[in-house]
């Protein structure tokens, strides 16, 4: 990624403060220039007392001492504020821009790469930003403020202005060599680091798995070997970067050797002063610490440009387009379904699931799917909630194809229940609230009373202001389903898809929610995929796929008595 691009993309995101940036620019600007006298100050304050005019020379002193306050207490305190400031709401914002471009990335892109990727880009690379925006500012305004000093330089010594020049040529040359080197470092320092991230992320939220299967020690050697090549990475980058200081502060202090015998010989042979010795003790200091600065920056930059490359990748579509949604807006659908002739394949293998698949669902009906795994039962459910769309033939709501509704339509229209729900790490109350922020306490009772968790609840000592744990983990797997059904209910979408909901409830829950399911489908469309088919023998139409086709249809009764899969599927998983 070239700088031109870097800094065409981190416009927009700097554009928004720009008032602040004039102020930063402004106060940072003045702190410079009041900066600049204090080493010229400083000579001619010695070259007065040399010359027996010693109260002038104190008096000298004694205003660069009221300028060096003034500077620290007001200007250079001020700019420092802001352009702090200003770098975290840069920051700000393009955290909250990649955040957003992130949920609206496609289903693939989350199986494709792992969930500590995404979390690395949002948070470690963002972050890595800050510092380098900072910094910018800073450099800037100091290089416009050294650009000054060089034609005090020029006035006094064209030898000692050739050889700022030099030094800068020989500084130029050596950060482009390391440069390169540096950002492939950064690069695979930045990948190890996912790969860290998301192993982490998978063996915390995983915990109950880890422990039960007994896999501590296997985790942690295999932790330990992605954190070992992780911070291989960074030790050799750590050693580059010693390394490149040492030979830049090895320069500066050739550099200022050749300055001071430059401007001593020049005093020898009656063409210098005293007074711009002592002021070169102050800017070739002062400018040595903007190179340190500017070196420091340089190893950043390139950790910069390592980060927007990645962030720049989600935000600009680089990597995966958005889902695009249509512009038709309904929040009171029928809820009937029609699947037209659909073929579907994903994208990394070209078998397809399904293949000139129809069905159709009448609305406030009660359907199932049933199959054995693998016969395309949950890709059904993933065309419908727009995971993934049809690659070929058309998903229709209430007669429109699925792709042209809004978002909005879309999602509040369609809810789905899972066999392991995912619950936030909040509160009872919240996980309902997230859904509907004006939900009452009252209405989610309602909800967890058809669900049959209220009783369970109120129990509790904090009762709906429980926490649930990462991933509902306070929680069995039936309490999990049963608040996931009533969370659901509260979203009060018209169509409802329980992908084996009930599968870890007690028979005797179970029969109640199956209760409870066949009174919400008189005014809901209701899709069940299910292997226990005792929990959906009541169903209005059951429909037996095989191979990616629906090969039977029809009540329980009736498939019972005509269909040989039925029955064998009864027998064995009634």
């Amino acid at each position: 990624m070239k700088n031109k691009e870097i800094f065409k993309f981190l416009k927009p995101f700097v554009v928004k403060e720009k008032k602040g940036i004039l102020f930063a620019f402004v106060f940072s600007l003045i702190s410079s220039l009041i900066g600049m006298t204090y080493g010229y100050f400083s000579g001619l304050a010695m070259s007065k007392v040399a010359e027996d005019t010693f109260k002038i020379g104190i008096l000298i002193l004694l205003l660069n001492l009221f300028l060096s306050a003034l500077n620290s207490i007001i200007f250079n305190r001020l700019s420092t504020l802001i352009s702090t400031k200003l770098s975290f709401r840069v920051i700000e914002n393009i955290t909250f821009t990649l955040f957003e471009k992130v949920l609206k990335l496609p289903t693939r892109a989350f199986e494709e790469k792992s969930s500590g990727e995404f979390i690395n880009r949002i948070t470690n690379d963002s972050e890595t930003i800050t510092d380098a925006i900072s910094n910018l500012l800073y450099i800037a305004i100091k290089l416009f403020a050294s650009a000054i000093i060089f034609f005090y330089v020029l006035y006094n010594s064209i030898f000692v202005a050739l050889e700022v020049v030099l030094y800068l040529v020989a500084l130029y040359l050596i950060s482009t060599k390391f440069n390169k080197r540096l950002k492939k470092l950064q690069k695979e320092i930045k990948k190890q680091n996912d790969d860290y991230v998301a192993e982490v992320n998978e063996s915390v939220r995983g915990i109950r798995e880890v422990r039960a299967l007994g896999i501590n020690q296997n985790i942690t050697s295999g932790l330990r070997k992605i954190v070992t090549n992780l911070f291989q990475k960074r030790d050799k980058t750590i050693t580059y970067e010693m390394n490149y200081y040492a030979t830049m502060d090895t320069i500066g202090e050739l550099f200022i050797t050749i300055v001071y015998i430059t401007i001593i010989t020049e005093i020898v042979l009656g063409r210098g002063s005293y007074a711009f010795l002592i002021a070169m003790s102050y800017y070739v200091y002062n400018f040595l610490n903007l190179v340190n600065r500017f070196a420091t920056f340089s190893t950043q930059y390139q950790k910069l440009k390592v980060s927007v490359e990645r962030i720049y990748e989600i935000i600009n579509n680089k990597l995966y387009q958005d889902i695009v949604y249509g512009n038709h807006h309904n929040l009171s659908p029928i809820g009937s379904i029609t699947f037209q002739n659909v073929t579907f394949h994903y994208h990394d293998n070209k078998t397809n699931i399904l293949e000139h698949f129809d069905l159709e669902v009448k609305e406030n009906t009660k359907v199932a799917i049933i199959g054995k795994s693998g016969q395309g039962k949950s890709t059904i459910f993933n065309l419908l909630l727009r995971y993934f769309d049809a690659t070929k033939g058309k998903v229709l709501l209430d007669g429109i194809a699925i792709d042209d509704y809004d978002e909005e339509s879309l999602r509040n229209n369609i809810s789905i229940i899972r066999q392991d729900p995912f619950l936030f790490n909040k509160t009872i109350l919240e996980n309902f609230q997230i859904v509907n922020p004006k939900i009452t306490l009252k209405e989610v009772r309602k909800y967890c009373e058809i669900a049959l968790l209220d009783d369970y609840i109120m129990t509790l000592p904090k009762k709906y202001n429980t926490k649930i744990g990462e991933g509902g983990i306070n929680l069995s797997g039936g309490q999990k389903q049963r608040l996931a059904i009533a969370r659901a209910l509260s979203k009060k979408s018209k169509i409802i898809l329980f992908d084996e909901a009930t599968s870890a409830l007690d028979n005797e829950s179970q029969e109640k929610i199956i209760d409870v399911i066949n009174e919400i489908s008189k005014n809901h469309t209701i899709i069940t995929i299910a292997h226990r088919l005792s929990t959906i023998i009541d169903s209005d139409a059951i429909h037996l796929m095989d191979n990616g086709h629906i090969v039977a249809s029809g009540t329980h009764e009736e498939l019972l008595k005509k269909n040989q899969i039925y029955q064998e599927l009864y027998k064995n998983n009634a």
